[in-house]
């Protein structure tokens, strides 16, 4: 069972693992350090505290207590089945190479977006794309752009506010239904490896937030190739990269790693997790999981 801890930071959470006994370990999963991350642990149950190393090339990993564990611990092989315990929760989102199978692939429908507040008008969300409206003026100025994973269309409603033009396609089965009346015409159904639209819509710049992380690693060259094919120049991009106890957070890797799927298309020419001059808010507060990137077109 996972919970996460309030009043703590964006990387923390509580993690029960049942061995012979029932544990809780708090976990606070650190920035990626090439291919490798490190999560920091306390065991309450073995009063042990350290750091596991999870090597996200190879899924290998190495558990570093600040003291040896003793008791029936102190067999490696138990203390291997314990730590397996651990990694059974979060391992695979961190491997590279690793996909879910699709009968594992959470449902993107109108529920999910309802329960995280993304299609009900709420205050917060609201002021949330706002913000981000701006952010994307800033970043890229686009002249025409894309959001992928729209919901019902808060941040394009914004984004048009804000003097772009704008449209947006999301999976939700019944979109139209559910999209504000003031983008109604401007949402279609789609995904980011089936995207509803051609190169002759004439898009210069793709938007994605918090959603390159849901796509399975095995579908990512499928939506490098819609990228292609929809003839884009500037691509922004906010993507979590250590976060996998939201749902559907399942391709977690580190910007160096996103960078190579899409290198002899796409450059990264600039990284801010902070614009000063905007409200603070989620996606605006300087935070590791909160960083924009700005790409461009370089060939192809």
């Amino acid at each position: 069972m996972l919970e996460c801890r309030p009043g703590m930071n964006d990387t923390a959470i509580s993690l029960q693992v049942q061995h012979r006994d029932k544990s809780t370990l708090h976990l606070d999963f650190q920035p990626w350090n090439g291919t490798e991350i490190s999560i920091s642990f306390r065991d309450d149950l073995h009063r042990r505290s350290g750091v596991l190393r999870l090597d996200g090339a190879t899924g290998n990993a190495v558990l570093v207590p600040t003291r040896p564990y003793v008791g029936e611990l102190a067999d490696p092989a138990e203390l291997r089945q314990y730590l397996a315990g651990w990694l059974h929760a979060f391992g695979s989102n961190f491997t590279f190479g690793w996909s879910p199978s699709p009968e594992q692939m959470p449902r993107y429908d109108e529920q999910y977006h309802a329960d995280n507040k993304y299609i009900q008008g709420d205050p917060v969300e609201i002021e949330i794309k706002k913000v981000q409206a701006q952010i994307i003026k800033q970043l890229a100025a686009p002249r025409k752009c894309l959001i992928g994973g729209c919901s019902n269309g808060e941040l394009v409603r914004r984004v048009l506010e804000a003097g772009i033009d704008c449209f947006g396609f999301d999976v939700i089965p019944n979109l139209e239904q559910i999209s504000f009346p003031e983008v109604k015409g401007r949402l279609r159904e789609g995904s980011l490896t089936a995207i509803p639209y051609t190169a002759n819509d004439g898009f210069d710049t793709l938007i994605a937030v918090d959603v390159l992380e849901h796509i399975p690693e095995r579908d990512i060259p499928l939506m490098v190739e819609e990228w292609r094919r929809m003839d884009l120049k500037k691509l922004i991009l906010l993507i979590n990269l250590n976060q996998f106890w939201f749902p559907g957070h399942i391709t977690l890797r580190p910007i160096e790693w996103w960078a190579d799927q899409w290198k002899p298309l796409f450059r990264l020419v600039r990284v801010e997790s902070r614009f000063e001059d905007l409200p603070l808010v989620y996606s605006n507060a300087g935070r590791y999981n909160q960083q924009w990137t700005l790409w461009e077109r370089v060939a192809g």
